[in-house]
């Protein structure tokens, strides 16, 4: 390395690793090569049993030497006066609001001293780097509704609870772990509704996560002309894939029986075990889940005809009769215990939070396809989680699908060319990211009035307006893409074109990579919740469609779940962050950027060891040394 006049300087061993981990190739905040990884020291945990987070999965966390060569240099004590890092940050490009809002964040931060690296990168490409951990410091994550959302387990487990992979930064909070492993356990509402509302007090305590808005609201553009008969699906409005009841209870006003839906991306894969959030709702239209909701969020009977409680652990499930996969095979009770004896040996991804508890299943009567699933403890999100997100699997296409692709342990690494289920739409033409057709399935029990969906990529919210304005397509996907109010207004002005609004319990949020510095210093977190201004985001990038949220949750107000007792949100305070960080010992450089505490620095290095709030319990990575 060189200084200022281009002559070489010695350069220590934190430098080298950011240095190395900032410039080599492969992902947008990068690693290193596996030689110069393997010569670094073990990455450990307080806590041991959380280590199979870490190394149980091959090429994922300690063996992705791109995750540990950026894990170790952020679990390196930093040296005297040394400043804290850049803040990566990754927004997909197709969302303008959130690129306008961290240009707004970027700006302030800079009075604290900090500097924002963000990157703007396709869906698919955020996708792949936050399954990998591997997509900087700030996690930034919409509230997408799915059927299997509505239950609490969905958010509290899946982006916070220690040992599960969407756990994206990293937390690992021993109190919380324990209470969300109670109110899996708990079958009584009531008793469970306190157990969450403890869970969500703990993750607000912590400072995990920051909710930047709550919305925006769905408002929705449709051709009125051409359709009738759409559902307004509570928290989903009329044209989501993962709330399909529109798709199939409309009616056509012509005599075109084809509905075109335009979305920004499409899928990103076609497995379902590796989807992403298109993949994810569209796979359910192709695989019938085991239960859904109505237009109301009822709980209500779908490829299981219906199911039994015989005691807390214990449930039977009844196959609906006379189901038919799109290739024709009949969908029988061997399939269904197939999916979850697959699931079991395989699956620990998408799948993985419904599935964990699951004990055995037992074939009980054939003939009348009953399926006995027994848990291994008291199990409270039978009927609004697990039944909800399963599907069912065609076992003459699965069941040896493993070693014929030789995929190893990772059924995410399987190729779908062509998903076959037994949903009410089947797998049609697919080209990769321009278009795909989902073709009615006529003798499904709950079959679509119209014939086919073609759904196709317009890649900007402006192109998708442009093309429903000229009616070359019908329904913008909700899920996907909501409108701004302006856009509304001006959509409004075709004749054809008919608004409608729902109200959401979505948000917008950000989990910081607290098992890393500099967020494993509670006093640094703290301050930069205050650095956030959410009215910018609500009511400028977001023109006053959404709320400007009152707590660190999962669960909105308006949510059964929420906790209406939860601390407030840390204000929009730039001087009081400033304050909380010189009262912890940070220092500014002549050029204004922050400086870490000294190395000697006590109170620091005992922060950044403890990670998480007094009180709380931290199980998971140590730093070095």
């Amino acid at each position: 390395m060189a200084d200022d006049n281009g002559i070489g300087t010695p350069i220590d061993r934190r430098s080298l690793l950011m240095l190395m981990a900032a410039t080599a190739a492969g992902a947008a905040f990068p690693g290193i090569g596996g030689e110069a990884a393997a010569a670094e020291p073990a990455i450990a945990v307080e806590n041991e049993k959380y280590r199979r987070f870490y190394d149980g999965v091959s090429g994922y966390y300690m063996k992705d030497p791109g995750w540990v060569a950026e894990t170790t240099a952020r679990l390196t004590w930093p040296k005297a006066g040394e400043v804290v890092p850049e803040i990566g940050v990754l927004v997909q490009s197709n969302e303008p609001s959130r690129i306008d809002a961290f240009r707004k964040w970027s700006a302030d931060a800079v009075q604290l001293g900090l500097k924002y690296n963000v990157q703007q990168v396709s869906e698919a490409r955020w996708l792949d780097l936050i399954q990998a951990h591997r997509h900087g410091d700030i996690e930034v994550h919409p509230a997408i509704l799915r059927p299997e959302r509505v239950d609490p387990a969905e958010w509290l487990v899946s982006r916070a609870y220690g040992p599960d992979r969407r756990n994206y930064g990293e937390w690992v909070n021993e109190q919380y772990d324990a209470l969300i492993d109670a109110q899996t356990k708990e079958s009584d509402p009531a008793k469970r509704l306190e157990i969450v509302r403890a869970a969500q007090k703990v993750l607000a305590e912590d400072l995990y996560i920051t909710q930047f808005g709550w919305g925006p609201s769905i408002i929705e553009a449709y051709n009125a002309e051409a359709w009738d008969g759409v559902t307004q699906t509570r928290g989903f409005g009329i044209a989501s894939f993962n709330g399909f009841h529109s798709f199939l209870k409309m009616q056509p006003k012509t005599a075109r029986k084809s509905v075109k839906v335009g979305m920004t991306a499409l899928l990103e894969t076609t497995n379902l075990m590796a989807a992403g959030n298109n993949m994810r709702s569209i796979g359910r239209m192709i695989y019938d889940r085991l239960a859904y909701f109505d237009e109301n969020l009822n709980i209500v009977p779908w490829a299981a005809e219906s199911w039994s409680r015989l005691d807390d652990r214990t449930w039977d499930i009844k196959l609906r009769p006379g189901m038919k996969f799109h290739d024709g095979k009949p969908v029988t009770v061997k399939d269904l215990k197939f999916t979850f004896d697959f699931m079991q040996k395989w699956e620990r991804g998408i799948f993985w939070t419904a599935n964990r508890f699951l004990d055995s299943t037992e074939i009980v009567d054939e003939a009348n396809g009953v399926l006995r699933a027994r848990f291994k403890q008291p199990y409270g999100q039978f009927e609004s989680y697990f039944m909800q997100l399963n599907v069912i699997l065609p076992q003459h296409i699965w069941q040896n699908i493993m070693q014929e692709q030789g995929v190893g342990d990772n059924p995410r690494q399987l190729r779908i060319d062509r998903p076959i289920g037994s949903g009410p739409f089947r797998f049609g033409r697919h080209r990769k990211d321009t278009e795909l057709q989902l073709i009615a399935s006529k003798d499904h029990f709950s079959k679509p009035s119209v014939d086919e969906i073609w759904v196709v990529v317009i890649p900007t919210l402006d192109g998708l307006l442009g093309r429903l304005e000229s009616q070359e397509i019908d329904f913008i996907e909700s899920s996907d893409t909501t409108l701004r109010p302006s856009q509304a207004k001006q959509a409004e002005k075709s004749r054809h074109i008919k608004l409608v609004t729902t109200p959401d319990v979505n948000w917008l949020h950000g989990v910081c990579r607290v098992s890393c510095l500099p967020w494993r210093d509670f006093e640094f977190r703290r301050a930069w919740h205050h650095s956030i201004d959410r009215d910018f985001l609500v009511n400028v990038a977001w023109e006053g469609a959404g709320r400007i949220p009152k707590s660190n949750t999962f669960l909105v107000d308006g949510n059964p779940w929420n906790n209406p007792d939860l601390p407030p949100l840390p204000e929009f305070d730039l001087k009081k962050a400033r304050e909380i960080l010189k009262a912890a010992g940070y220092s500014w450089r002549a050029d204004g950027r922050l400086v870490y505490p000294a190395p000697t620095d006590a109170a620091f290095r005992e922060r950044v060891t403890r990670v998480s709030k007094p009180g709380y319990t931290w199980g998971g990575l140590k730093m070095l040394g």
